[in-house]
């Protein structure tokens, strides 16, 4: 089952003449690239992929960004935003259609916005999601090592991906080796391609009384299924379609490198 986000024209169609270049207090930092022996098996016959470099935001976008974004692009606000793009939760705990209000932390991750949202922030920014292949490489990064997958404590604590007990959930906890803090955090973030990530051995779709049995099967597709990070985001995304919205789902954007 391959879900397509609707077509690049119509989505532009929404947005202005003109772009925001900056992102005022979430700087971009550089990822340099290389060969890559990814945990998802992209491809049957290749296990190290080659990233190009590209930056990275710093943080996800957080409530304050995102609530400065629907001053300048409005059709975005949940009360305007039109039907093909909307979705019952989106910016549901938001007391205002363009302002979090008060029972919102404004520096906390934006969250309860779908991918078309997200991918037309980063437009705005002259940016786009990063691809999830560019998530795994940088979030292999602890806050020493560029890659520290060898290190089994480290990466076991990763099962807490996406909860309040994530490595990175605490707004105190140290950037990884790229000056980039929160990619093992207690929110899930959109990639670009998430709309791809589906496994050789998905089942969604098959009348077997077991719904969750797609999660397991999908691992099977994995070079490595107990990079647990990897996995519970991959599971996550490939189950989502794009007007979905989550309560630890928000997004972060990326720049290629000229």
């Amino acid at each position: 089952m391959t879900r397509t986000p609707l077509p690049t024209a119509l989505l532009l169609a929404l947005a202005p003449a003109f772009a925001v270049a900056g992102d005022a207090g979430n700087a971009y930092r550089q990822v340099e690239g290389g060969d890559f022996r990814s945990s998802v098996r992209f491809e049957e016959a290749t296990r190290v992929v080659r990233v190009a470099s590209f930056s990275l935001m710093e943080r996800p976008v957080s409530n304050r960004d995102f609530s400065g974004f629907l001053a300048r692009q409005p059709q975005w606000r949940r009360d305007r935003i039109p039907a093909v793009f909307a979705s019952p939760g989106y910016l549901s705990h938001w007391t205002g259609a363009d302002a979090p209000g008060d029972g919102v932390d404004p520096d906390a991750p934006v969250t309860h916005v779908n991918w078309y949202a997200a991918d037309a922030y980063c437009r705005a920014r002259q940016a786009r999601l990063p691809r999830f292949v560019e998530w795994e490489y940088a979030a292999a990064a602890d806050a020493t090592r560029r890659d520290a997958r060898r290190d089994a404590a480290w990466r076991m604590r990763q099962v807490n991906d996406g909860t309040p007990h994530a490595l990175d959930a605490a707004p105190d906890a140290p950037a990884n080796a790229y000056g980039i803090h929160g990619l093992h955090g207690a929110h899930w973030e959109w990639s670009e391609d998430f709309a791809s990530l589906l496994g050789d051995g998905d089942r969604r779709g098959q009348q077997d009384g077991d719904a969750l049995r797609y999660c397991g099967a999908t691992a099977m597709s994995f070079n490595d299924p107990g990079d647990y990070g990897v996995v519970k985001r991959f599971v996550l995304l490939s189950a989502l379609q794009p007007a979905a919205t989550l309560g630890n789902l928000g997004f972060r954007c990326a720049r290629s490198t000229p």
